[in-house]
């Protein structure tokens, strides 16, 4: 059985290392040892260090001076903080779920048809963090788009939610961003010429998660130009852009209350 000595000793495990830089450590009795911090364990009363031979070794929290004590306890909060932050090599899972509710009427004669469709989108966002370790302070953004069927080349922000969330350990999470509605009537006459429809058709959705530094970690869209738009941090529900999602344009007013 293992056990520690006041002050060092040697241990042959290895392990990933913390960054950290070689320093001098002293005890109360003036002993002194060269160093490089690795890891602060056992309820934080034991801290392993790596010496300049490049041996691995274990000491007392407690035989350190009090000023290498302070120091030991600031540099592993720093390292705890980093380790929350979420990076790219992360093992996620992002996967986004768009139900709908349809409510349609209409009629069909011998000189027109007509097509009136309601429905309400409920966006679900399901992350799911393989690692065992708890990332903290994210962000999803989830912006979604709907087609002006009147003026075409024009689109319409119909949800647009920032969501923070903490990603523990093996665990999976479920996000459900704001719903919304689309209707869409359509008209035809089969015995003049006097075809027109209106209202908004769902077009896509761009999606982003950032970490709790504003690093995005993963991004996703139906449509590539969504994610380099320089609206997409700033756009808000309701608002209307042109096809490109490049310039904010105004309301039409026709279409709007066909979209909430």
């Amino acid at each position: 059985m293992s056990r520690v000595v006041p002050f060092l000793l040697l241990f042959s495990i290895s392990i990933s290392f913390v960054h950290a830089e070689f320093r001098t450590f002293t005890n109360d009795f003036g002993d002194s040892v060269e160093a490089k911090l690795i890891e602060l364990k056992k309820e934080d009363s034991i801290i392993r260090m790596q010496l300049r031979n490049g041996r691995k070794i274990d000491a007392k929290l407690s035989a350190f001076s009090q000023s290498d004590q302070k120091y030991i306890r600031k540099w592993w909060g720093e390292v705890v903080a980093e380790r929350q932050i979420l990076h790219k090599q992360a093992r996620i899972d992002v996967e986004i779920k768009i139900d709908t509710k349809t409510r349609s009427s209409g009629h069909s004669s011998w000189y027109s048809e007509s097509d009136d469709k309601t429905k309400i989108f409920y966006p679900e966002v399901t992350i799911e963090n393989n690692e065992s370790q708890t990332f903290k302070g994210n962000e999803l953004r989830l912006v979604i788009f709907a087609d002006d069927m009147r003026y075409k080349g024009q689109m319409k922000v119909v949800s647009a939610s920032s969501i923070k969330t903490d990603l523990k350990e093996r665990e999976e999470i479920v996000l459900e961003p704001d719903a919304f509605r689309l209707r869409h009537y359509e008209y035809d006459s089969n015995y003049f010429n006097y075809d027109y429809e209106y209202g908004y058709k769902y077009s896509g959705y761009a999606m982003t998660l950032k970490n709790s530094k504003g690093e995005v970690i993963y991004e996703d869209a139906t449509k590539d130009k969504f994610l380099k738009s320089k609206h997409l941090y700033s756009c808000k529900k309701g608002q209307i852009f042109d096809e490109d999602f490049k310039r904010r344009l105004k309301s039409s007013g026709s279409s709007s209350s066909y979209a909430n």
